[in-house]
């Protein structure tokens, strides 16, 4: 039996605070959608592991480790010490859903060599800890680096499990319906956007012009992280600093007022530690449109036409594995248009995505037998 070494779905607490917001959700609520996607495809042991469990804790219980993980590779982070625990653990462990973050236009070879030898070490213990391919990665360019660091054969390109998290085997077919009939007008029913980051500068008249879009047709403002953005749209103001709110003001709403900008954030942003809420609320509208490649994909799984503005080779990769609406976000900024959108998503090929969807369903369930990890009836569910 295998036990989920990771967030899992969220804790059901109230949070009041940025600290409880974190115990919940991290410090990105994105990474709770593809713990719970992982939740829903595999029958684990209704314990949790946290990153920081002792090994001989994990020991002492038996039970294998699947261990959920983003992008955690890249110069950002050394997975050795902000990573899951696993020395001293005599278990077999699965890594899922793990991904290089460079910037697009890294050479390979370049890229490896900024990441820290900590990461190298931690992904090679890992890699041992199965006589299988125990490692699925998020794409080709995450492939590559393995490669570079002679781990190709211990991987396997899945893209996220978060792609999994829909009922609907033909979902690109209820997608293509929809976008039948998406225009201007449908817009007014409302759009959700995937807030970015605020410290990205060179990203700000991307951010205006999706916030001019809230205030064109109404919608939800779904903010996943950083920390200064949580607090800011939460009201936790004492969290953060008032450099870090002049910042967000200056970039991102240069034409309003301190109270102003507070007064729209309470109107139309949100946060979530629930997949399942969150999953029903985007459901409600007619476009899901930012960066933030996981709020993306939930608007995706509930059935609402979606596009991911992708920013660096961890967004760029995961959309062309699932085959996922796709803008280039400097591109679109320069010459913002719902044209733009709308010719994407008409044009999008749904049919070549349901079959994606269903072939990486079908690798993702070998992928988990040939480990010794036992399917749910609803992956299962695919492969019929």
């Amino acid at each position: 039996m295998y036990q989920l070494m990771g967030l899992g779905s969220g804790n059901n607490e109230t949070v009041s605070s940025y600290h409880e917001f974190t115990v919940a959700a991290s410090s990105n609520s994105g990474n709770l959608l593809f713990n719970y996607a992982l939740e829903k495809i595999v029958t684990l042991t209704p314990e949790k592991y946290k990153w920081s469990t002792s090994s001989q804790v994990i020991n002492d219980a038996g039970h294998n480790l699947l261990i959920p993980m983003a992008n955690n590779i890249g110069p950002h982070t050394d997975i050795s010490l902000a990573g899951p625990k696993v020395d001293g653990v005599k278990l077999n462990a699965v890594v899922m859903g793990i991904g290089a973050q460079f910037s697009l236009t890294d050479d390979i070879a370049q890229a490896s060599k900024k990441v820290p030898q900590g990461t190298k070490e931690w992904l090679s213990k890992v890699a041992k800890m199965s006589k299988e391919v125990n490692i699925s990665v998020r794409g080709k360019t995450t492939k590559a680096y393995f490669e570079e660091i002679g781990l190709g054969d211990k991987v396997e390109v899945l893209g996220c499990p978060s792609h999994l998290i829909s009922k609907d085997l033909e979902l690109g077919q209820t997608l293509k319906h929809k976008i039948s009939a998406l225009d201007e007008q449908s817009l007014y029913a409302g759009v959700a956007v995937t807030a970015g980051n605020p410290h990205q500068s060179n990203l700000a008249k991307l951010e205006q012009y999706f916030i001019g879009l809230l205030n064109q047709y109404s919608g939800s403002f779904i903010v996943q992280s950083p920390k200064s953005l949580i607090c800011l749209a939460e009201g936790w103001l004492q969290s953060i600093e008032q450099s870090d709110i002049d910042m967000i003001q200056h970039a991102w709403f240069p034409e309003l007022s301190y109270d102003e900008m507070i007064q729209w954030l309470r109107k139309f942003s949100r946060t979530y530690i629930s997949i399942p809420q969150w999953f029903r609320d985007i459901s409600k509208f007619e476009l899901v449109v930012g960066s933030r490649i996981h709020g993306c994909q939930l608007g995706v799984q509930s059935g609402v036409p979606s596009i991911c503005m992708y920013i660096d080779s961890r967004t760029k990769e995961l959309c062309e594995t699932m085959h996922l609406p796709a803008l280039n976000a400097r591109e679109f900024q320069s010459a913002p248009s719902t044209d733009k959108m709308f010719e994407l998503l008409q044009g999008w090929d749904w049919d070549r995505y349901d079959e994606n969807r269903h072939f990486l369903a079908q690798k993702t369930l070998s992928f988990l037998e040939r480990n010794g990890v036992s399917p749910s009836p609803h992956l299962y569910k695919f492969n019929r």
